[in-house]
C-alpha cells in the first residue's frame, strides 16, 4: 500500500514538472514574440535587380515581431511586382530582416511595329510581358505584321528556354514574325523556322546544330524536327 502510494506522489511530481516546462516555454515563447528588443527595425533587399526598395518593404514588417515573419508576409508584394518568383526571408537577430528576392527570367525582347507607335516589351518566363526598365542583354524579336495568335508567346518562352540548354550566344539570336512565318539571325546562319508552331522542338534540333558546327548558310525548317542546312 505504502509502495502504491509512493508511485502515485511520483508520477503526480512527474507530471507538475512537465507541466511546469511545458509553461516556462509557451512563457518564453510570449516574452520574446512580444518582446521589443525582438521587434523589426532594419530591412535589406538582396537582388540583381535595382528595381526594389527596402523601404517599399518595410510597411509590411517594420516593428513587427521577427518570429513571425515568413515569406508568406510578402505575397501583397508578390502581386504589386509579378515579376518577383520568390522571396526568401533571412532573419539577422535581434532585429533585422534580410529579404532576398529571385525573379522570373527575363527571356526575349519583343518590339512590335504593326502599331503607330512602335511597342517594346520583355517577355518573362512566366508570361509576363512588361515594358523594360533598361534593355540587356537579350535575345530579340520583331514582329511587323499580324495575327499574333495567342499562343504566341509560349512557343517564344519554349524557344528560348530550349535554347539555353545549349552552349549558344543568346544575345545574338534576332528574330523577325511577319504574321506568317518566324525568321531568324545567329551569328552568321539565316534561320527560316516557317510557321511559329513546335518552336521548342525546332530549337532542340538547331541549338544542337548551332553548338557543334559553325554554320555560315541557311538552316530551313520542313516540319519541327527535320531541316535543311546549307552551311
Amino acid at each position: 500500500m505504502e509502495s502504491e502510494h509512493r508511485l502515485q506522489e511520483k508520477n503526480r511530481f512527474r507530471t507538475f514538472l512537465i507541466f511546469a516546462l511545458l509553461l516556462s516555454s509557451i512563457l518564453n515563447v510570449g516574452f520574446s514574440i512580444n518582446s521589443s528588443h525582438f521587434r523589426i527595425k532594419t530591412i535589406e533587399i538582396d537582388s540583381i535587380s535595382n528595381k526594389f526598395d527596402s523601404i517599399d518593404f518595410s510597411n509590411e514588417v517594420l516593428n513587427q515581431s521577427i518570429w513571425l515573419i515568413n515569406s508568406d508576409t510578402f505575397i501583397s508584394k508578390k502581386m504589386q511586382y509579378p515579376t518577383i518568383e520568390n522571396i526568401e526571408v533571412l532573419k539577422d537577430y535581434p532585429n533585422k530582416v534580410i529579404l532576398v528576392i529571385s525573379e522570373h527570367a527575363e527571356l526575349i525582347l519583343i518590339s512590335d511595329l504593326r502599331g503607330t507607335i512602335p511597342v517594346r516589351n520583355v517577355l518573362y518566363k512566366n508570361g509576363l510581358e512588361i515594358p523594360p526598365l533598361e534593355v540587356g542583354d537579350l535575345p530579340t524579336i520583331v514582329v511587323t505584321n499580324g495575327p499574333v495568335e495567342a499562343g504566341f508567346n509560349g512557343e517564344l518562352i519554349s524557344m528560348i528556354m530550349t535554347f539555353k540548354n545549349y552552349n549558344l550566344d543568346s544575345p545574338n539570336l534576332s528574330f523577325r514574325y511577319d504574321g506568317k512565318k518566324l525568321t531568324g539571325v545567329y551569328r552568321e546562319t539565316l534561320i527560316d523556322f516557317g510557321p511559329p508552331v513546335d518552336l521548342g522542338t525546332k530549337a532542340a534540333a538547331l541549338g544542337a546544330l548551332l553548338e557543334k558546327s559553325k554554320c555560315l548558310g541557311e538552316v530551313r525548317f520542313l516540319g519541327p524536327e527535320e531541316l535543311i542546312a546549307d552551311c
